[in-house]
């Protein structure tokens, strides 16, 4: 079964990326990152969110949520 998902924010390091996703309550089977050149993409899966807004102190992050 395929899962949906959505970007999440790009990172300077998969730790920042993870630290996030932990810090908004997400197990780890809810995101996956991957490394594009100098940064990090967050993907979160889409019905993991549904709806609810996730806590972003900006930290870590290289541009905006959604």
């Amino acid at each position: 079964m395929a899962w949906d998902f959505d970007e999440g924010g790009k990172f300077g390091s998969e730790k920042a990326a993870e630290d996030y996703a932990r810090r908004n309550g997400l197990s780890n089977a809810d995101f996956r990152t991957r490394r594009k050149g100098d940064e990090v993409e967050l993907e979160i899966r889409r019905s993991a969110i549904d709806g609810r807004n996730l806590r972003d102190t900006g930290e870590g992050r290289k541009d905006g949520w959604f």
